[in-house]
Parts: C-alpha cells; structure tokens; sequence
C-alpha cells in the first residue's frame, strides 16, 4: 500500500471534505454524526496516526486534531464513555 493508499478505504472518502473541516467546527450538532462515521471506519487507527504525525487540522481517525494535537475546543462535546470508545478503536485490536 502506497503512502496514501489507505484513503481508498476510509468511510470518509464518499463525503464533502468540509464536513471534517470548517463544518465541523461551525455545527455542534454535526459533530456525533462525523465521530460515528470515523469510529466505524476501518482506517481510523492509521488517519489518527497521520494526524499526529504530519501535524494535521480537522478530524482524523474520530477526532478533532490542531496542529496534530487533540482540541479541547472542538473535541468538548465528548462524554468520558465517548472517550474511552474512542481510544479504544484506536488503540486496541478489536
């Protein structure tokens, strides 16, 4: 698989790119529908990863990334079972 192969795959790849952009950031609302979408999806560990390491904005693997680091701002809307949910699918093998 080439560097950005795994894009192909991602649940992502059928939807405007400013979902996980500017409006995610302006509709509150939209923000649990993006996190669902990228928690079934079966690239999320390696899209988390490219965040962090290339310093990425937007959403990535189910989560809001500033310069490849998590955002509080955009990422407040989680409950602490979202979170560990969340960690979960990036971390472990399910």
């Amino acid at each position: 698989m080439n560097k950005n192969e795994w894009k192909d795959s991602g649940s992502c790849r059928e939807y405007d790119t400013n979902l996980f952009f500017d409006k995610y950031e302006e509709n509150e609302q939209l923000r649990p529908a993006i996190d669902k979408l990228c928690a079934a999806c079966p690239m999320a560990r390696q899209c988390f990863a490219v965040a962090v390491s290339q310093k990425e904005w937007g959403v990535w693997g189910g989560i809001y990334v500033e310069n490849g680091k998590i955002s509080r701002e955009f990422n407040k809307h989680r409950s602490k079972e979202n979170w560990a949910e969340t960690w979960s699918y990036l971390t472990m093998d399910n």
